[in-house]
């Protein structure tokens, strides 16, 4: 491997062509990262939704899970 050259090219400005596709592949890497938390984060706000359409107010069953522990009873 010609660690030389992996320098040189790190250092010399980028001329105008490659930096739009150097954005580019950035704009499409953020994109998917965007759309796989959206999609592994979908279940979670779907949860929230349907909480606060029951009536309850925002947070309010977070906090009753929460002292519920894990065995279901009151604390």
């Amino acid at each position: 491997m010609n660690t030389g050259y992996l320098i040189y090219q790190a250092e010399r400005p980028r001329s105008g062509a490659e930096q739009r596709q150097v954005d580019i592949v950035h704009a499409e890497l953020s994109r998917s990262a965007s759309r796989r938390w959206q999609a592994l984060t979908a279940p979670v706000r779907a949860w929230r939704r349907r909480g606060r359409q029951s009536g309850l107010p925002a947070g309010y069953q977070a906090e009753c899970l929460a002292s519920e522990g894990l065995t279901g009873q009151h604390a």
